[in-house]
């Protein structure tokens, strides 16, 4: 018979449109056992993250047809090549509607880290869905929620540990 978690069978299907469709990582966490993960290279991107004081690590995936999540932004832990341990993270998938920019990109703000990560390999789990991309009047607006976001993340991730 169908294995059911809480009120939903698990199946890939189900778990596909938690993920790409809704954003809901945590529920499809609760499906697969464990958090959903993707991994990619660290490329360079336009440098607008780190003048926003939220430098970001633009990342390249590393397997074609890996379900992306929807647009919007997450709690994420990142492990990087040549660092040891997870880091925390924030993380946005999307368009960056705020600069008018359309190509959807995938960028993770480690938080406490300062160092260079470009074209080095990075794993990342997904734990929460914090809010959903959105346009800003300004780039301070942008900046000051993405203070909040950043507060968000640390409570999130410190149940975590």
């Amino acid at each position: 018979p169908a294995r059911m978690v809480s009120d939903m069978v698990v199946s890939s299907s189900s778990i596909r449109m938690l993920i790409a469709e809704t954003g809901d990582v945590s529920r499809a966490a609760r499906l697969l056992g464990r958090h959903y993960s993707i991994a990619g290279r660290v490329v360079r991107g336009d440098g607008r993250g780190r003048k926003l004081g939220f430098p970001t690590a633009n990342l390249e995936l590393e397997t074609a047809g890996k379900v992306i999540p929807a647009s919007g932004v997450y709690a994420v832990t990142a492990a990087c090549e040549g660092e040891d341990g997870w880091y925390s993270g924030m993380m946005n998938i999307g368009a960056r509607p705020t600069f008018g920019v359309g190509e959807v990109r995938m960028e993770v703000h480690v938080l406490d880290f300062d160092g260079d990560l470009y074209d080095r390999r990075m794993d990342l789990r997904f734990v929460e869905r914090l809010r959903n991309e959105q346009k800003f009047a300004s780039a301070a607006d942008l900046a000051a929620q993405l203070s909040e976001d950043k507060a968000r993340c640390r409570e999130v991730l410190n149940h975590l540990q």
